[in-house]
Parts: C-alpha cells; sequence; structure tokens
C-alpha cells in the first residue's frame, strides 16, 4: 500500500472519529434541559425547571429532565425548528396537558396519590369527582390551580 494511500485513510479514520464524536456529545447536549432554552422563547419554561416553587422545579430536584415527559419525535423537533425560525409561534407557548398515563409512569397510580395526600383534609386524589386529569390542577411550567377551592375553600398549595 503506498504512502499517500496511508495518509487518506488515515485522515478518513480520523474525520469518521472526530465526527462521531461531536456527533454523539451534541446528541448528549441535546438531551439537557439547557438545549431545550437555546430558543429564546423557552427560557421561561428552564427557569422554572431550575429555580420555582412549580411542579417544574420538583420535577428537577428528583432528576426528571425536559425529554423525559415530552418526547417529541424527530418530525416533531424539525416542525418546532421551522415554526421557531419562522416566527409563527405565541407566547407564551400554548400549554400542553400531559396524558395522566404519562404522569403515572412515574406516579405509580391514582390510588397511590390518594394515599399520598391522605393527610389533607380534603383530599385532591380522592373527591367526589373520580380520578381528575392531572393537567386539571397541576400546570408544571405555570401556576398551578386549586381546582377543589372552585367549591370548597381549602387554600391548598399546589405544587
Amino acid at each position: 500500500m503506498s504512502r499517500k494511500r496511508i495518509v487518506v485513510i488515515a485522515v478518513l479514520l480520523g474525520v469518521v472519529v472526530v465526527g462521531g464524536v461531536g456527533a454523539s456529545g451534541f446528541w448528549q447536549y441535546h438531551e439537557q434541559p439547557q438545549f431545550c432554552a437555546t430558543c429564546h422563547i423557552m427560557d421561561p419554561y428552564l427557569e422554572s425547571w431550575q429555580d420555582s416553587d412549580l411542579g417544574a422545579k420538583a420535577h428537577a430536584d428528583e432528576g426528571v429532565a425536559c425529554l423525559d415527559c415530552h418526547e417529541p419525535t424527530i418530525q416533531q423537533q424539525m416542525d418546532e425548528l421551522v415554526v421557531y425560525i419562522s416566527g409563527d409561534f405565541d407566547v407564551p407557548l400554548n400549554q400542553r396537558r400531559l396524558p395522566m398515563a404519562e404522569c403515572l409512569e412515574c406516579h405509580d397510580s391514582y390510588a397511590a396519590l390518594a394515599e399520598l395526600t391522605g393527610d389533607l383534609e380534603l383530599n385532591p386524589h380522592d373527591s367526589h369527582w373520580g380520578e381528575l386529569q392531572c393537567g386539571v390542577c397541576h400546570r408544571m411550567h405555570r401556576e398551578s390551580e386549586d381546582y377543589c377551592d372552585q367549591c370548597h375553600q381549602t387554600d391548598m398549595q399546589v405544587p
């Protein structure tokens, strides 16, 4: 094998290795909450996750990152990029409500939540309304709402 061919193969191999390491590093960074705030409209959501009295901060304290709950497909991410670049969005962003089943993947079951909050005077997870969707009260990146307080004056603090 000629010396020139060895140099070309070595350079190509070096490019592949450096490119692979770079791509791997980018993919790992892409999964971090700080990546989400690369788009400036996401700053308030990152801030609520990092330092707030909202439900998002409680998740951060438990090591739950953005992509643990928000699992967009590559196509959805590309669509979001196009919307961001075109400026075709409202601020604040429309509130997303995750399906209760997604919340219960980590929070066990509705019955377990009722047991966990059983010491409250009015247990919001064991009410006459039955099993309410989590997003009725819990807003994550926005102030949550005490749904029960519409009729009962509970003054509960909802994370």
